[in-house]
């Protein structure tokens, strides 16, 4: 069977191209040079003929064709028919994400080498004060981020899920297993009916490092979530359509918040496991 019409059954029968589009775009391709990369997978092409079956313009063509030769994702083909863009092997999008990889490794090993050097720099002590804001889910997973740093303890004034923070559920997982590998624990204060369980299948987060008391409304409400760990209070708030964050770094505010939090669990009411 030639070469175009296997392609094309292949497309038709997977109706997935949008897919592969997406796919492409999470490897670092713009979704214009994924659509002439998938072009160019079914045969070779001019630039002239790849406008027209794109219907991207010529000019910008050969600009991302020159972007893809740059990636050795094309290459080019004279024949007695003229010169002709080829894809390679599409294995070579392997080629580009190892080239990735060594680059984030060696940022993180930059990284661990200058943390040392930095961290004296940072102002110290019982009378630093410092307010950081956030907004929406981005937001919102830098805090949760910074939240791996807790140091022994991480105490939860709650009233959701970090899945009610970040609407990914494969996210909120990887974070709970961070927890694990990072080795702190978690202790909660919710009012009843607040919190739906179990919300998280893993289980040795729930069995090693989580742990929860009930208290009621009347006594206090909690309407948003209060985190409390090393010398840092986060805020989310994500209400009326509005995720937005607060950290406020103060060893003394940090302490003050931890003596509420243990009042409020002195008094609270020890839940039964949830599993049973």
């Amino acid at each position: 069977m030639h070469k175009v019409a296997v392609f094309d059954k292949l497309f038709t029968m997977l109706n997935n191209k949008d897919t592969i589009v997406s796919q492409l775009h999470l490897l670092g391709l713009s979704r214009d040079e994924a659509t002439l990369y998938l072009e160019l997978l079914k045969e070779p092409s001019t630039h002239l003929r790849l406008a027209h079956a794109t219907g991207i313009n010529r000019t910008k063509v050969y600009r991302l064709a020159s972007e893809l030769e740059r990636r050795s994702l094309v290459t080019r083909r004279t024949d007695d028919r003229g010169t002709f863009l080829v894809a390679t092997d599409p294995a070579t999008l392997e080629v580009q994400l190892i080239s990735q990889e060594q680059k984030v490794q060696r940022q993180r090993e930059a990284f661990t080498a200058l943390l040392p050097m930095l961290t004296p720099l940072q102002q110290r002590g019982n009378s630093h004060f410092a307010v950081h804001t956030y907004e929406g889910e981005d937001g919102f997973k830098q805090m949760l981020w910074h939240e791996l740093k807790a140091k022994g303890e991480n105490l939860i004034f709650g009233n959701g899920t970090i899945e009610d923070l970040v609407s990914d559920r494969r996210w909120a997982e990887k974070h709970r297993a961070m927890t694990v590998q990072t080795n702190y624990n978690v202790r909660e204060i919710i009012n009843p009916r607040t919190k739906t369980f179990p919300f998280t299948l893993n289980d040795d987060f729930v069995k090693q490092h989580y742990a929860y008391r009930l208290i009621s409304p009347e006594i206090v409400r909690l309407q948003n979530q209060v985190v409390i760990y090393n010398n840092t209070v986060g805020l989310y708030h994500w209400r009326q359509e509005q995720k937005v964050g607060v950290e406020i770094i103060n060893e003394a505010y940090a302490n003050m918040m931890r003596d509420v939090f243990e009042h409020f669990w002195a008094i609270g009411k020890e839940a039964v496991d949830y599993r049973g």
